[in-house]
């Protein structure tokens, strides 16, 4: 018998059991399985902490949908869709919660540092003041085309996506003070050419 059927027969019996109402059996299946749900969470999240709240949040999930769980099917492809499903629905959360905080930001000094402002910024405004956004919205778009585009791909990483240093650096494969330098750069440059836009508008 192949040591994969052992597993998946080993993995059937301790389902039957936990279901019969065996807490130590869900135990052993927490033990042989966090392993794989924290690497699932740790390579959608990047972050080891938000990774060990997906693991409880994961098993604490599992353990309360049991009786769904068709006995002698795949418990393991069972709990890493569920890990998968979890690490998504925060990544959203997590995107949804930097939007708000970006929105309370936004304003004059965020412009003046070459920050955009949120997208959902848009649909609270009164027409003038919508306009207005409209016009500097496309002055940010001419100013991005403007960066080279490693430069304007650490911009949007950082002040669209809202990544960290590191985790730019980690993605684009360059040093962390590579990608500090390119956002000061982008960002003076930024500065430069809405100056230009403010100018132009006071002018008009």
């Amino acid at each position: 018998m192949s040591k994969g059927r052992q597993t998946h027969e080993a993995d059937t019996l301790l389902v039957q059991a936990a279901l019969d109402g065996d807490r130590d059996a869900f135990g052993q299946l927490i033990d042989t399985y966090k392993r794989v749900v924290f690497s699932i969470g740790l390579s959608h999240l990047r972050n080891e902490d938000d990774a060990m709240d997906l693991v409880q949040d994961t098993f604490l999930k599992a353990w309360t949908r049991l009786d769904s769980f068709q006995v002698g099917s795949n418990f393991k492809a069972w709990v890493c869709r569920i890990a998968t499903n979890a690490s998504i629905d925060k990544i959203r959360r997590n995107k949804i919660r930097r939007a708000d905080e970006l929105d309370d930001r936004v304003g004059s000094a965020d412009l003046a540092e070459g920050k955009l402002p949120a997208v959902g910024t848009f649909g609270r405004l009164s027409p003038l003041e919508q306009s207005e956004r409209n016009e500097l919205g496309q002055a940010l778009y001419e100013a991005l085309n403007t960066l080279p585009e490693t430069h304007r791909q650490c911009v949007l990483l950082c002040d669209v996506q809202g990544y960290s240093y590191q985790e730019i650096s980690d993605k684009l494969g360059i040093p962390r003070g590579t990608v500090m330098s390119r956002l000061f750069y982008a960002r003076r440059k930024l500065q430069a050419e809405l100056g230009k836009f403010r100018d132009e508008a006071f002018n008009a």
